[in-house]
């Protein structure tokens, strides 16, 4: 891709899949959808739906999927507005676009969460330093979208904070999950899940139909997404467009794009590889997770580790020394509660934890390994994985 001109660079990745979006785009799209007769909004559709069992009717156009976090709910069809095509196509995917306001939904960012990512300059895939220093930008307006920054000003350290992440995403932040690509060999047509992009940090619950479908599309371990999502499919020929897909197509795992997902996702990969000379992208590990233990602090500010796999969760806490005499067992108190867990030795409170998610009290046991309590806990809802230990900071 080196030997590339950018024009086209930009039309190789538009052929991939890969949106594309200026300003301008923005704007009109800020322009179409706040008309004096502007189509019906997604929140409309979404709360049209709770209204009735059938999906969404009325509005014609190109059907995509609303999938719900809460498996009570029924996954259902709904449509992008034809009028909406038409005023912003009929290139590119308009879906992130007309869903974008459906995550403006005002939930403040969990502090903890938020610096925990900061730390690893890493959200959700994207580079943290530079969400935060786009977010000061236009909240000071003194920078456009497409004017790069004073070389005095990159120079600078970006201060990182919940608030400028939170006037970032005030009105919406989008995140596009490939499920699969468009390529040559699946007719080039690809498959996406849209969701909030800081949904995590606003504590969404999980949404394991999400996951579950990403799993079966080759992803190991599935990968975690929080809120209510969207399904849409795209097409990559002869330009970047949405085309239909409804409820049934990811409801059947039976359905030819989902059986040969994993392949294809593979292929692209490769493909990616080729064409960029860099060796594959492995999907990061959640926390606790694949063997490898992630620490805590206790209450006594002693470090303790942790591990967990989709049914249970478990906790090693360190009770003594190693040159301490031995533990005695009688003086070991240990409570489960639906959503903590508590551990005293002698009367010392060592771990009080408020987990981030339920547990099954009557599925948690503790041994002790030397100086090590060993604490099992099974999770209230088998198949979820938690980003990390704790409900809050």
């Amino acid at each position: 891709m080196s030997d590339m001109t950018p024009t086209e660079r930009e039309q190789w990745l538009r052929d991939h899949g890969v949106q594309i979006e200026s300003s301008a785009d923005r704007r009109k799209a800020e322009s179409a959808l706040s008309g004096t007769d502007p189509p019906p909004s997604i929140i409309e559709q979404v709360q049209s739906l709770s209204l009735s069992s059938s999906n969404a009717a009325g509005e014609s156009g190109v059907k995509f999927v609303y999938l719900p976090h809460d498996t009570s709910k029924p996954i259902q069809t709904v449509c992008l507005p034809s009028r909406l095509v038409e005023a912003l196509g009929p290139a590119g995917d308009i879906i992130p676009t007309y869903v974008k306001s459906f995550f403006a939904d005002g939930r403040s960012i969990d502090e903890k969460i938020f610096k925990d990512q900061a730390a690893k300059q890493n959200l959700l895939g994207g580079d943290m330093e530079k969400f935060a220093a786009n977010a000061k930008k236009k909240q000071l307006g003194t920078v456009s979208e497409d004017e790069p920054a004073p070389a005095k000003e990159e120079e600078k350290k970006t201060t990182l904070s919940s608030s400028s992440l939170m006037n970032a995403t005030a009105g919406g932040s989008v995140e596009t999950f490939p499920l699969v690509r468009p390529s040559k060999t699946n007719k080039n047509e690809g498959v996406y899940i849209y969701l909030d992009e800081v949904g995590m940090l606003k504590h969404l619950s999980l949404n394991t139909r999400a996951s579950q479908l990403a799993q079966q599309c080759g992803y190991h371990p599935a990968p975690n997404f929080y809120g209510d999502v969207f399904v849409g499919r795209v097409s990559s020929k002869p330009m970047l467009h949405n085309i239909d897909i409804e409820s049934g197509d990811i409801m059947d795992t039976t359905k030819e794009w989902i059986v040969r997902a994993p392949h294809e996702n593979v292929l692209w990969q490769q493909a990616i590889n080729e064409a960029t000379g860099r060796s594959g992208e492995t999907q990061p590990n959640h926390a606790g997770t694949e063997g490898v233990a992630a620490e805590a602090t206790g209450n006594d500010g002693c470090s303790y580790s942790w591990l967990q796999n989709e049914e249970e969760v478990e906790l090693t806490v360190p009770l003594i020394g190693d040159g301490d005499e031995a533990v005695n067992k009688k003086l070991i108190k240990v409570s489960f509660l639906p959503q903590k867990v508590v551990v005293k030795y002698s009367s010392e409170c060592k771990v009080e934890v408020e987990l981030y998610s339920k547990i099954d009290v009557d599925g948690c046991t503790w041994t002790l390994d030397k100086r090590n309590l060993v604490i099992t806990c099974e999770k209230a809802r088998d198949g979820e994985i938690w980003p990390r230990l704790e409900l809050s900071g």
